[in-house]
């Protein structure tokens, strides 16, 4: 690597990572959001407030509560916050801007410093890391084992079993994976001892967990048993178009893009190997859960998709850096893919949703102006609470569930909430605006039916 080649990785590097501490520092203290309020906030909650036991059944998806578990440990040593919270989860995105760097050294010294690049553009993973997110812990296992066995390194590999399987039961499914492909690989054969140590905590807790509350690994007690349900093979061709749109949404057609055209390019064939087949693992792995479950697709499962497919760009683009360019930009284009409001969108997965608690506040406290009361007014996820969930403010009010229908007075809306249907948003354009904050890319507005005694 020449030194024109040196410079340019150490600016790449430092604009990535640059831009990693911003996000970390303009998302500190922000509300619990999406997924996280469970994972981040009801699972800690309890377990700072409970000691270390089970969590009840209703807040229990067989997920391991390890994210929880830091995150009340943190609580216990320097208070509950929003801050600490998200402080617990600074070390592991640090050091997957750092792992993701020494991957890049192995598979690509010559652009090394692209792929922590591309993937801080990719806005699913950007996301993640302004939230307190289990996949950005899944995302350092997976790094982990990887650069483990590139480096050869035994207790690499077996820490990242050990996150991995401890994370979330995707992370058991990918280990597992992994493991059967060392399996029958011979040259991964003599690695494989590190993984099956390491899965031990993981396996440990699902059969403790099972003996203890007579299920385990399939939530079959518990509100998230509806989203394991299958809905036959006349579902499947639905499941498979959301998958594929899931891979192509929020910019990542580019990256994808991208890959055809080095494919087409002709890359060596050891490049299509030693990390297409990482690729080609993630893609088997996490594709049932979208294929065969109806609520299991969200944008966030398929990070290890996209950081394969990330690897596999840079390793593959030989000096391109044109090419990585485009990437990146249009990766990070996919922040501002806003759908109209009939469209789901999965606002985890976009840096677009910073833009709302500001206007979720704004709305909150135009109600109080106004003496509005929460228990008359419906909402939708993520916005039901109770508030205590969501800003650990101790506030106990929450509100009315979209669920039970739109006979109240008032509803707050955002085109944050996947939950309304059409025909009820073309029903609240006809009622009155008593507040509002913002237009695009967020928007939030307290409607008040104009019949309403």
């Amino acid at each position: 690597m020449t030194r024109h080649d040196a410079r340019i990785n150490q600016a790449v590097f430092a604009a990535a990572l640059g831009g990693q501490l911003v996000l970390l520092w303009l998302s500190r203290e922000l509300p619990f959001f999406w997924d996280s309020i469970q994972f981040g906030s009801r699972h800690a909650t309890f377990l700072w407030q409970s000691g270390w036991t089970w969590l009840p059944q209703e807040i229990d998806s067989g997920n391991p509560p390890f994210l929880g578990w830091l995150i009340a440990l943190a609580w216990q040593v320097f208070g509950q916050s929003l801050f600490i919270a998200h402080l617990v989860i600074w070390p592991f995105v640090l050091a997957n801007m750092l792992l993701l760097a020494r991957l890049g050294t192995y598979l690509a010294p010559k652009d090394w410093a692209w792929l922590p690049l591309i993937m801080l553009a990719n806005p699913v993973y950007a996301a993640q890391t302004t939230l307190t997110s289990p996949d950005v812990l899944l995302l350092t296992a997976i790094l982990l084992v990887w650069v483990g066995r590139l480096r050869t390194s035994g207790w690499w590999m077996m820490a990242g079993a050990i996150l991995m399987g401890l994370t979330s039961l995707r992370g058991g499914v990918i280990l597992g994976g992994i493991a059967l492909w060392w399996l029958v690989d011979r040259r991964h054969q003599p690695f494989l001892k590190w993984l099956l140590i390491g899965g031990m905590p993981g396996l440990s807790y699902h059969l403790a967990h099972w003996w203890a509350l007579g299920w385990a690994f399939l939530p079959g007690q518990s509100p998230w048993a509806g989203g394991f349900a299958w809905h036959g093979f006349t579902a499947i061709p639905r499941q498979v178009a959301i998958l594929i749109w899931r891979l192509l949404d929020h910019g990542q057609l580019f990256l994808w893009a991208g890959l055809v055209y080095l494919v087409w390019r002709q890359p060596h064939r050891s490049t299509l190997y030693q990390v297409g087949a990482w690729l080609i693992l993630f893609l088997l792995m996490i594709s049932p859960f979208f294929i065969f479950f109806d609520h299991l697709n969200m944008h966030r499962y398929l990070l290890p998709v996209g950081l394969a497919a990330s690897a596999l760009l840079v390793t593959s683009m030989k000096e391109r850096r044109w090419l990585a360019v485009l990437v990146a930009a249009g990766l990070f284009s996919g922040n501002f893919w806003i759908y109209p409001d009939g469209v789901a969108k999965g606002w985890d997965a976009t840096l677009a949703w910073l833009a709302y608690p500001q206007h979720r506040e704004e709305v909150l406290d135009c109600m109080d102006t106004q003496g509005i009361p929460w228990d008359q007014t419906v909402s939708a996820f993520p916005n039901l609470g109770p508030e205590k969930e969501i800003l650990l403010n101790g506030e106990k009010r929450s509100f009315l569930d979209r669920a039970d229908g739109l006979d109240v007075r008032y509803v707050l809306y955002s085109n944050v909430f996947n939950d309304f249907s059409d025909e009820e948003i073309a029903r609240l354009a006809t009622w009155t605006v008593r507040c509002r904050s913002g237009h695009w890319p967020v928007r939030v507005i307290l409607y008040e039916h104009p019949d309403h005694e």
